[in-house]
């Protein structure tokens, strides 16, 4: 498990170590020997250990044959404060996820328009969010 958060970390360019004991309480190492506590990293960066641990723990269920789901549903992901960088290593991890259907849901539709390939619109009409006529 941890080597897996660890490779996901990575490859969102965010060099930690990051462990979790049996208890699951977590070890952070920043240059791999200073230990620091998760509320001390900023929250573009707790936002990669909380998407290092999300696809973590897919992966576990699908190595153990417990859960397998082709679908992943993402709220507001982009509109937290994952930044330039951080987006695109996320994409870079989501484009390794064949056969998959992945929903971001986020606020901040137009600037990502380019990174999909395809795009449903709500809107608000009298209360009630309905399907975006275009």
């Amino acid at each position: 498990m941890n080597q897996l958060i660890n490779q996901y970390l990575q490859s969102m360019d965010f060099f930690i170590s990051f462990h979790l004991d049996e208890e699951f309480k977590e070890t952070v190492k920043s240059r791999h020997r200073d230990t620091f506590d998760y509320n001390c990293f900023s929250e573009g960066e707790k936002m990669r250990i909380d998407l290092a641990l999300v696809f973590t723990w897919r992966a576990i269920a699908k190595m153990k044959n417990s859960t397998n789901t082709n679908l992943l549903i993402l709220d507001e992901i982009f509109d937290s404060s994952l930044d330039g960088q951080g987006t695109d290593d996320f994409f870079k991890i989501i484009k390794n996820f064949e056969k998959e259907n992945i929903f971001i849901i986020s606020h901040k539709g137009d600037i990502l328009f380019d990174k999909f390939t395809n795009i449903v619109k709500f809107e608000k009409y009298k209360n009630f969010t309905r399907l975006q006529q275009t």
